[in-house]
């Protein structure tokens, strides 16, 4: 039998929305690289504040943006969307060309972006269900979630290669041009983005404040999601501080430009694990899914730690050791990863779906504002490669406790609590 992503991508509309996706993927895997570099060269500690503000600007629209896009055609939202942010990227390519890219700068774009990917990756994710019968949504979940898996494996090799021969700000050209291509993507998929909800005919509108907080209703009223939010936020904010900020920095202090190499090679190990892991994961149906999911982010935060631990070796064994952590860590991601896909999208309709998605990010970008904020005195005080140990803990820790929590234990085949009917 063909692998279900084969019978997939045989439908036009998931074929062509799947190129799209996968060229804004890798776009924005290449700014977010570049950005994350010049701003741990131009700001050291103080780099991991870029990620507060842009965890701020993507907290306020989550928070608010919800009830406004709720109103909006789906398709002509994502095509606003990836219209506008390839707008703002080149602005900035325009600007630099004359004034020179500096902090401000670099962290204005990256809030103005993360704000723009806020709105678009609920909305995205929750129209795959419109798209892909029942019977292959997992494998729809797999196939999306691996493309951006394929991006983040191999943004930090491509971004190593360019910025070894263009300047950085021509990461953000590409950026620009790969939400051009989204754009298009969507746009030819048609109409099936925008199914009609079924709605009661003597139902009234939702308030604002209804749909404002229809993603804590959603997650009252199914067991288990409160407990993948809440270790899903933790893991967060340990990542963007344990990880996406201290492996520039291991790197960035004594390797000088050529740090950037060993960069990519522990961030594109953790990806490039996840995207290989991500088909055969896929095809797995555990018994115990929610179970899975939590032994998913305990993998993550141990192998996490891992990588703070061989970040303190000396010598020549210091990049492989964390690069076989980083390994480690992204097959824990792609399990974790979809299986959490799969629990929102079975128990959920579309528009829960995509109001719970935006509440875990909230709860997941007030962790990682939180935590990169204490960034500059966690990291004076620790040292980078202690901050991704520490951080790595926390994460398992929190992970364990969902791990043992009554819906992992009683949520069964397809999510359903052991005993139900069909």
């Amino acid at each position: 039998m063909a692998h279900p992503y084969v019978e997939l991508l045989r439908d036009r509309r998931i074929r062509v929305l799947w190129v799209g996706l996968a060229l804004s993927a890798i776009g924005g895997q290449l700014y977010g690289v570049g950005a994350l570099w010049l701003a741990a060269e131009m700001a050291g500690p103080n780099a991991s504040l870029m990620v507060t503000a842009q965890s701020a600007a993507i907290l306020a629209v989550s928070i608010l943006g919800g009830p406004v896009v709720e109103a909006l055609p789906r398709r002509g939202f994502l095509v606003g969307v990836d219209l506008l942010s390839a707008a703002a990227c080149l602005v900035v390519v325009a600007a630099a060309a004359t004034s020179g890219l500096g902090f401000p700068l670099l962290v204005a774009v990256s809030v103005v972006l993360g704000a723009m990917g806020a709105t678009h990756r609920p909305v995205f994710l929750s129209s795959l269900p419109a798209l892909a019968p029942a019977s292959s949504l997992r494998a729809a979940n797999g196939l999306f979630d691996g493309t951006v898996r394929a991006a983040q494996a191999s943004g930090p090799f491509l971004a190593a290669a360019i910025l070894a021969v263009l300047p950085a700000i021509h990461l953000l050209t590409v950026n620009a041009a790969s939400f051009l291509a989204s754009a298009g993507a969507v746009a030819a998929v048609g109409r099936g983005l925008d199914r009609p909800r079924a709605v009661a005919a003597d139902a009234a509108p939702a308030s604002f404040f209804r749909r404002l907080a229809r993603g804590v209703h959603a997650a009252n009223a199914c067991p288990g999601v409160w407990s993948a939010l809440v270790t899903t936020a933790v893991r967060g904010g340990s990542y963007a501080l344990g990880f996406t900020v201290a492996v520039p920095l291991i790197f960035s202090g004594r390797d000088g430009a050529s740090g950037l190499a060993g960069v990519a090679v522990v961030f594109g190990a953790a990806a490039a694990s996840e995207l290989l892991a991500g088909p055969f994961v896929v095809l797995t149906q555990p018994q115990r899914p929610l179970r899975r999911q939590f032994e998913g982010y305990v993998a993550i935060g141990l192998t996490q730690a891992l990588v703070g631990a061989a970040a303190m070796l000396s010598g020549p064994a210091r990049l492989p050791a964390m690069a076989t952590a980083a390994l480690a860590m992204g097959v824990g991601h792609s399990i974790a990863g979809l299986q959490m896909l799969n629990f929102f999208s079975s128990r959920l309709d579309a528009d829960d779906y995509a109001a719970v998605l935006r509440l875990r990010l909230v709860l997941v970008i007030s962790a990682m504002m939180a935590s990169t904020a204490a960034g500059p005195f966690v990291l004076a005080a620790l040292g980078p490669a202690v901050t991704a140990v520490v951080c790595g803990l926390i994460a398992a820790a929190t992970a364990l406790t969902g791990l043992f929590g009554r819906p992992a234990r009683t949520l069964g085949p397809d999510f359903r609590p052991l005993g139900a009917g069909d």
